[in-house]
């Protein structure tokens, strides 16, 4: 493996360490991985916002979802991605998977020497736009029982009523690519009528997958419900810690790599069919 960049262990406003640029190059791709091909709605925002940035893609589609999986797995999984994408010299990861930043990505931050980008349900700016102080958090177990999201509860506990609903199965139903399936229909319904109950105005989509239902959502829930989806957010982080360490790529041919752990030609079907282009180079991680 080749070496990883030196990290100097002082706090910053953007990150708890300030890598050594001098170890990164500008034209080096933006890693992002998932446990699957929910974070390719976070590639999607970033890419559109970006469009001169290089970018590797990883699902971890063998083990996909990862909401119901253990810290300890979930940290042997993320590092053996994140080392895979050092090994291809990524300038920077995001962890497009609200389960694996709330379990690893301060750990990761100080044993890696690059940036890492994560993900949360977008509480803050739900509080923002509610209009009755009342707001559903869609998202996995694993995110709902991790310390991440509990810290992100209490800090807004006082000012609006939060009311999370784990969403078992959703996420599979995105891996197989069945969007417009009766049983996800049927999940969606399940999961969002006990949040309309509670009179919420804003619903949270805590899990990157659930970007790709938010017609269905929207449809379900009804257009006077808004919904909080953090991809676009997270593009920007991406875009502020590019200029602020001075890692924005100058050059005009870009290309976009994949990785799966998974079955390859499934995957291509379905990350062809969720991004709505042809997939032709797509790479097996064993």
């Amino acid at each position: 493996m080749n070496t990883k960049p030196k990290i100097n262990h002082h706090k910053t406003q953007a990150q708890i360490f300030q890598p050594d640029i001098q170890s990164l190059k500008n034209n080096k791709p933006i890693g992002i991985f998932d446990s699957g091909v929910g974070g390719l709605s976070v590639l999607q925002q970033t890419h559109r916002l970006l469009p001169k940035e290089n970018f590797i893609y990883v699902a971890d589609s063998a083990f996909a979802p990862w909401g119901g999986k253990g810290d300890e797995f979930i940290e042997q999984r993320s590092r053996i991605i994140t080392e895979h994408l050092l090994e291809q010299g990524v300038k920077m990861i995001v962890i497009a998977c609200n389960t694996a930043t709330a379990s690893i990505i301060e750990k990761f931050r100080k044993q890696y020497g690059i940036p890492f980008v994560g993900v949360e349900p977008g509480i803050k700016p739900a509080v923002a736009q509610t209009n009755n102080g009342s707001i559903g958090i869609m998202a996995t177990q694993g995110t709902l029982s991790s310390q991440r999201y509990k810290e992100l509860n209490q800090r807004f506990f006082n000012d609006v009523n939060l009311y999370p609903i784990a969403c078992p199965g959703l996420a599979d139903q995105v891996e197989l690519c069945q969007i417009d399936h009766p049983k996800t229909i049927k999940l969606l319904e399940s999961f969002i009528k006990p949040l309309l109950n509670e009179q919420v105005d804003t619903i949270v989509l805590g899990c990157t997958h659930y970007s790709f239902l938010i017609p269905f959502i929207q449809e379900i829930a009804g257009q006077s419900i808004s919904l909080v989806d953090t991809s676009q957010a997270i593009a920007e982080q991406v875009k502020r810690l590019l200029k602020e360490y001075k890692l924005e790529n100058q050059e005009t041919n870009t290309h976009s790599r994949y990785f799966t752990t998974g079955e390859i030609e499934q995957t291509r079907r379905v990350i062809s069919k969720l991004l709505k282009k042809n997939i032709i180079e797509l790479n097996l991680l064993a």
